[in-house]
């Protein structure tokens, strides 16, 4: 099973729909024991929803000023 560091490096890519299937279910069945790493892919999710919701073109400074409104989480 995966630990926390590997859903951390996995993260990104698996919100992106990256992962291969054994990855994705390696890493859900870690996020089903582990809350604080259902947080952490929920707030990706956020981030990249919000990132997509914004007109384009988007800039960095824009980027940063929605990262820096999310509220953190527990």
């Amino acid at each position: 099973m995966l630990k926390c560091i590997d859903v951390l490096a996995l993260g990104s890519v698996y919100v992106d729909g990256g992962l291969t299937s054994a990855e994705r279910r390696s890493l859900r069945l870690h996020m089903f024991v582990c809350r604080h790493c259902r947080k952490y892919l929920r707030s990706l999710q956020l981030t990249r929803a919000t990132i997509a919701a914004l007109p384009v073109p988007v800039t960095e400074q824009r980027v940063e000023q929605v990262l820096s409104a999310i509220p953190p989480t527990e």
